[in-house]
């Protein structure tokens, strides 16, 4: 099942982005697979998380997500060259916190189903 609205949790303190993009069903067991990439994530005028970047996606996980064309980009995950970006509001960015993290993807049989983005260092751009 598709979640319309992508559920979108960021703890400061922790420095820890948590994505669902839809819900894991029994019918599509998932699989986690853990990195350790250059990510972004994008923050709005009001704070809000309005979109997540992640960099050198490597191909057996860029494989498991379906190529999306459309109009309607938010809360879908867009692919060029190992670059994944997903767009979580209409907003622009107006500051980003970027560097190394521990991202994890949980994958099922219809593509991306959550992100988690840990950053170690507190440090924003």
């Amino acid at each position: 099942m598709t979640v319309r609205t992508p559920l979108v949790a960021w703890d400061e303190e922790t420095r820890t982005l948590h994505v669902v993009l839809h819900e894991v069903t029994d019918a599509s067991p998932p699989r986690s697979v853990r990195r350790s990439l250059l990510c972004w994530v994008n923050f709005d005028a009001a704070g809000a998380v309005c979109g997540v970047d992640v960099h050198d996606v490597s191909p057996d996980v860029t494989r498991a997500i379906p190529h999306f064309t459309g109009v309607d980009i938010i809360g879908r995950t867009l692919l060029d060259d190992g670059w994944l970006w997903i767009p979580l509001s209409d907003n622009s960015t107006h500051r980003r916190r970027s560097g190394s993290a521990d991202v994890r993807f949980t994958l099922d049989t219809t593509g991306l189903a959550a992100l988690t983005v840990h950053f170690a260092e507190r440090k924003a751009t």
